[in-house]
């Protein structure tokens, strides 16, 4: 199945009834007004030769939407379901708040043509949400999830490690609730340092220290394999790439998820070669070939290994396989290197 054609619409900071420890959407995208949507979504589609038989569908990204002023959400909603009316959109969906979710709202998100509700979660350590200025709980996430999911529309978790007051402990905590509430799909955001925003002033002050680049790779592989084997469908890893981005200090990384992925295949060769010794042969998917390589080929230069592609194979889990004992690893093979 070919993937959606996703239409970005950020809203930034609509909707939001304050402004969190870590957050300055400003410098990802100036909020779009409704009469514009119409246009982009066009645009977006347009691009794509395939998109008459592609799932098409509006994302409202970079605030809380269902926070927005009543007369602004009914313009928003207005234009979108009129879309997808007309049939040039399949369905809609958008981020927002665990605290601003009601059946009321819900109700009228469907109307409209809603598949999914994406909240952020961003912990489910309340200390941790409390030194992050979030304004809500774990409790709302945990209340929100269940109304969206008696409402039949999709549940979108969203988390960042490296918040502040949040340690190994703690951020396992969150990855055990969010486990515990099955998403259909998640995102991870690791914690990044950006310019104007209060932890920019407590990282100066020397009372905040971000993850560094490994560790917030580390800890996104934990959590990346913890949902993908409860059967949550990875959307993003690490914060998008934008030119209005002015980060001092943290783990971004434009290929950040390509790195989180190539370090579980590190791991597990390094696993092989410690049980078999240094001369294996390591099979993968191809699609999945550059990450066993690592960026600018890491992985191969470093470790030394050897490898094929089964340019036949349709095998689509993801594993590393000694050729000589016939022995699969997996991702969640490796997790005890982790955490």
């Amino acid at each position: 199945m070919k993937p959606p054609i996703v239409v970005p619409i950020f809203v930034s900071n609509l909707g939001c009834p304050h402004r969190c420890i870590f957050c300055d959407q400003g410098q990802f995208s100036d909020p779009i007004p409704p009469e514009a949507i119409p246009e982009i979504v066009n645009r977006y589609t347009s691009f794509s030769s395939s998109s008459g038989d592609r799932k098409k569908v509006i994302a409202f990204y970079g605030g809380s939407f269902t926070g927005l002023d009543k007369p602004l959400l009914d313009r928003y909603l207005s234009v979108a379901s009129t879309l997808v009316k007309a049939g040039v959109v399949d369905a809609l969906k958008a981020s927002t708040r665990p605290d601003m979710v009601s059946q009321k709202i819900l109700d009228r998100l469907i109307d409209a043509g809603f598949e999914e509700l994406e909240l952020g979660a961003q912990s489910m350590d309340d200390r941790v949400l409390k030194q992050s200025l979030r304004g809500h709980t774990s409790y709302d996430t945990i209340n929100a999830v269940i109304l969206i999911r008696r409402s039949g529309l999709k549940v979108g978790l969203q988390i960042m490690p490296g918040l502040p007051g949040e340690d190994r402990i703690s951020f396992r905590h969150t990855v055990d609730a969010i486990t515990s509430l099955k998403p259909d799909t998640a995102r991870i955001y690791p914690t990044v340092v950006m310019a104007g925003t209060a932890l920019e002033r407590l990282y100066l002050r020397g009372n905040y220290r971000p993850l560094t680049l490994d560790e917030a790779i580390i800890r996104s592989l934990f959590a990346y394999i913890r949902f993908t084997d409860c059967g949550t469908k990875m959307l993003r890893m690490g914060i998008p790439q934008s030119d209005r981005l002015d980060i001092v200090a943290g783990p971004f990384h434009p290929a950040f998820g390509f790195l989180v992925r190539s370090k579980a295949y590190r791991y597990m060769v390094e696993r092989l070669i410690e049980r078999f010794g240094p001369r294996i042969a390591v099979c993968v998917n191809p699609k999945d070939l550059s990450e066993l390589l690592g960026l600018k080929r890491k992985n191969i230069s470093e470790l030394m290994f050897s490898y094929k592609v089964d340019m036949g194979t349709e095998q689509d889990s993801i594993s590393v396989i000694s050729r000589t004992e016939n022995t699969c690893l997996y991702f969640r093979d490796v997790i005890d290197f982790l955490l």
